[in-house]
């Protein structure tokens, strides 16, 4: 069969599709990754064919563009309250929804539904799928035009996550809370979606806000509740290819720590400068935390994320980019923001995480405390613990061996999951079925 993988134009949303597409292609299905001119070099790095749809992005894209985060909180911004959110890690949903998922899909799905049926791509994505003729489309939430591309070449199309689903979280909570009387009006997530369907006579239905199934890479006890149920697939990493260097090819002959902050935030943190404040703040306390001690970070951290920083100790190597597959394997722990892709590179070599729950840090709220609730790392909290604090708890995870255990856990619970290989023959079996209703 033909399946076309359609991409939020990022690396962090690519990568997730990547071991799924190769999957397919090994089970002799033809694929095609639609995203924009940003990813193309990306995608056929990973040896897979690229379309690239509309013009490049501008250099503020998604949650980086000031003007959109600001849209967003002028449209939705008190809310918060109405949507029943009292308690700050139950608002965590819609906040991230709010301010992140909001300017990103709004950069396909402008905010103004006058001019969403001429959102860059959009209209090209349709036409590929009706000249290509796919017979499973995959998208990913921050393009959910794609559904409607499906619906458009009769294809069979399900969601493929890369993180908690605070997309069908968020609609579920609207939907409930507009049952119970409260004056919500339409949902953000059909909002964006009207615009584009209703050119091609399609209503929107549950299927094009959330396909015909999801595809959902996390654990089981880290999702949000929806009513969505979801087809597992265990994520398999993929973080690029390099040459590696030379003094990786020892082991360390002192504990070495990785950082990382992923990919999102080198693109979320551009032209955003309350963000890059605050990667910078968090840049600082950390290498503070590690500069007295015996041990080795290793920092993936381009220039722009290091204009902030006060000083570098003698212990932290800087390198702007390493696959994570490489250097995890040399360390002892692991420190990084908190998202889901970047979490799910550490599994497979069962490396302690540590991770500071920042707002910001994408999904750290629940990655930071799903692996501190089985032993398996730290939820740093930086409001509340000085750096001195951070230290001592960093030593504890590097001296104590319960940490490893717990990664092993971890590592044991991600095994239990079908890989994508495993997942192939059901994604057969649903095209089939949804190719035959049509």
């Amino acid at each position: 069969m033909r399946v076309m993988f359609a991409v939020w134009p990022a690396i962090a949303h690519l990568y997730p599709s990547v071991t799924l597409a190769w999957a397919l292609k090994a089970a002799g299905h033809e694929v095609c990754v639609v995203s924009g001119p940003a990813v193309a070099k990306a995608v056929t790095d990973a040896g897979l064919t690229a379309v690239s749809l509309g013009d490049d992005l501008p250099e503020t894209v998604g949650a980086g563009s000031a003007e959109l985060r600001a849209l967003a909180a002028e449209r939705y911004g008190d809310l918060s309250e109405a949507l029943g959110l009292t308690d700050p890690e139950e608002a965590y949903p819609w906040e991230f929804f709010r301010n992140f998922m909001l300017p990103c899909t709004w950069n396909f799905h402008p905010a103004d539904p006058a001019t969403a049926v001429d959102a860059s791509g959009v209209q090209n994505l349709i036409r590929l799928a009706q000249g290509w003729r796919p017979d499973l489309v995959i998208w990913e939430p921050c393009w959910p035009s794609a559904a409607v591309a499906a619906r458009a070449c009769g294809a069979a199309h399900a969601r493929l996550l890369w993180g908690h689903d605070m997309f069908a979280w968020t609609y579920d909570r609207w939907v409930q809370r507009r049952e119970t009387g409260v004056p919500l009006g339409e949902d953000p997530l059909t909002g964006y979606v009207r615009p584009v369907a209703e050119p091609y006579g399609f209503e929107v239905d549950d299927e094009l806000l959330f396909g015909q199934w999801t595809i959902d890479p996390t654990p089981a006890g880290m999702r949000l509740p929806t009513t969505r149920s979801a087809v597992s697939m265990r994520w398999e990493p993929y973080n690029g290819a390099a040459v590696m260097p030379e003094w990786l090819y020892d082991r360390p002959d002192r504990p070495r720590i990785a950082f990382c902050l992923g990919a999102s935030m080198r693109q979320f943190g551009k032209g955003a400068e309350d963000l890059a404040r605050a990667i910078h703040s968090l840049i600082n306390d950390m290498f503070d935390m590690v500069a007295d001690l015996d041990v080795e970070m290793v920092a993936t951290l381009n220039d722009a994320q290091l204009e902030g920083v006060t000083r570098v100790p003698d212990n932290v190597r800087i390198i702007e980019y390493i696959p994570l597959d490489l250097l995890l394997p040399t360390c002892s722990a692991f420190i990084h923001h908190g998202g889901v892709g970047t979490w799910a590179a550490a599994i497979p070599f069962q490396v302690p995480q540590i991770v500071p729950v920042e707002m910001w840090g994408i999904e750290s709220p629940v990655t930071g405390p799903y692996m501190a609730a089985r032993g398996a790392g730290i939820a740093l909290n930086r409001a509340e613990q000085s750096v001195d604090d951070m230290r001592k708890q960093l030593v504890q995870v590097l001296e104590d061996p319960s940490y490893r255990q717990g990664a092993a856990r971890v590592h044991q619970e991600w095994l239990s999951m079908p890989s994508p290989h495993d997942v192939v023959p059901i994604l057969e079996r649903l095209t089939a079925h949804h190719r035959a209703r049509a």
